[in-house]
């Protein structure tokens, strides 16, 4: 335990001095500031679904490439240059090298998701909506998304190059996310009853995106902007629930598979 909290403590501490980490984060946090101050403009509903929508925006954007690009480098750039070897070369395992790894990118994910959120509560303050408990809620949601984007592309990293790493695990995203929004066609009956079993059962197997109350109802408003247009499916428009604490116990377990195979398959990964 002790080797792997070591590795993770130092690979978050080298990550999070990289350039384009703290410009990612830095973008975000400029985003949400923004979006406050063309809330505090509006004022009462429209401030506050403003307010809502902007930060929303960024944890999906931003967190998507923060996410994917923090996995997708887990492995793949430093064992090719050597760097991994080395620490393998101290005795560590393989697999404690390579969950210590994720471990340290799942940190900086969560310590720069907590500074958004922060300053999206600030925001809130500012405006007059207080902290907004729902945003924050929205922010976890997104913040488990993300660690199942970057664990994927951690995953791929070991045997994929960055940029495949990380498309992979955008698309992954995208068909998790694909995945709630069919289940919640299917279960108002927009969709025909011959993919219902389909549907079903890549629903109960596959990871699944979480989908919070905030993002429902500015989702069914058609306020969300860009973190979620309105979901018409033939024609008619489909409301998509929030998800269920289910829903965020099988995400997790994802995650925990996608850095446990990870630890596996390194294990017989060529070293350079």
């Amino acid at each position: 335990m002790i080797p792997l909290l070591t590795i993770a403590r130092v690979e978050a501490r080298g990550i999070r001095r990289r350039r384009w980490v703290l410009a990612v984060a830095a973008i975000g946090a400029a985003v949400i500031i923004a979006g406050a101050v063309v809330a505090g403009g509006r004022g009462g509903t429209a401030g506050l679904d403003t307010m809502r929508s902007w930060a929303a925006g960024v944890y999906l954007l931003a967190g998507l490439v923060l996410a994917a690009a923090l996995g997708a480098s887990t492995v793949n750039r430093d064992a090719d240059g050597g760097w991994v070897g080395l620490q393998v070369a101290t005795g560590t395992p393989r697999g404690t090298v390579a969950l210590g790894r994720i471990a340290g990118r799942l940190t900086t994910l969560i310590a720069i998701f907590a500074a958004w959120m922060v300053i999206a509560a600030i925001g809130s303050a500012a405006i007059g909506q207080g902290a907004d408990s729902a945003l924050a809620v929205h922010g976890l949601a997104m913040l488990g998304n993300m660690a199942l984007v970057l664990t994927a592309a951690g995953l791929c990293s070991v045997a994929l190059g960055p940029v495949a790493s990380g498309i992979v695990a955008i698309a992954l995203y995208v068909s998790s996310l694909s995945l709630v929004n069919l289940m919640a066609a299917v279960d108002e009956g927009v969709i025909g009853t011959a993919w219902t079993g389909l549907i079903t059962t890549l629903y109960l197997i596959l990871p699944r995106a979480i989908t919070s109350p905030m993002l429902s109802d500015l989702q069914a408003r058609g306020d969300a902007g860009v973190a979620g247009a309105p979901l018409e499916i033939n024609g008619n428009l489909v409301i998509v629930p929030a998800a269920s604490w289910l829903t965020v116990l099988w995400a997790l377990a994802w995650c925990a598979l996608f850095a446990v195979v990870a630890a596996a398959a390194f294990r017989r990964r060529a070293l350079s």
